[in-house]
């Protein structure tokens, strides 16, 4: 059985996405995202945020640029930094866009898997 508790799926990355966050009074800050999913996203920073800070992620995911707003819900220490996860409060839309592109993603690593075996 899995210990999967999490409603959707997630995409690991083994070499982080870059992206932006957006936080309130602050410049935009550069972030390696080193997972993803249709309802949020994981990131590193040495910057020190409080839980529950609402902030604007930035990012392109193979053919799609996104912006969506988000909310810090789990911050915990990763070598020497701070790992945050983020919850998307995104429309329908965006939604969508993101769950196929993450779709995309993971049957052309699946192909790419087939292939190398």
């Amino acid at each position: 059985m899995s210990n999967n508790r999490r409603e959707f799926f997630r995409v690991n990355f083994n070499n982080a996405l870059e992206g932006e966050i957006l936080i309130p009074e602050h410049d935009f800050l550069a972030v390696q995202i080193y997972d993803l999913s249709a309802k949020g996203l994981r990131f590193v920073s040495s910057l020190n945020m409080p839980l529950q800070t609402e902030l604007e992620c930035r990012f392109k995911f193979l053919n799609s640029s996104f912006i969506v707003e988000g909310i810090i819900v789990r911050k915990g220490a990763s070598n020497g930094e701070i790992e945050y996860g983020i919850e998307f409060n995104t429309d329908h839309d965006t939604y969508t866009e993101l769950f196929k592109e993450l779709n995309k993603y993971l049957i052309r690593q699946r192909k790419e898997a087939l292939i190398t075996e």
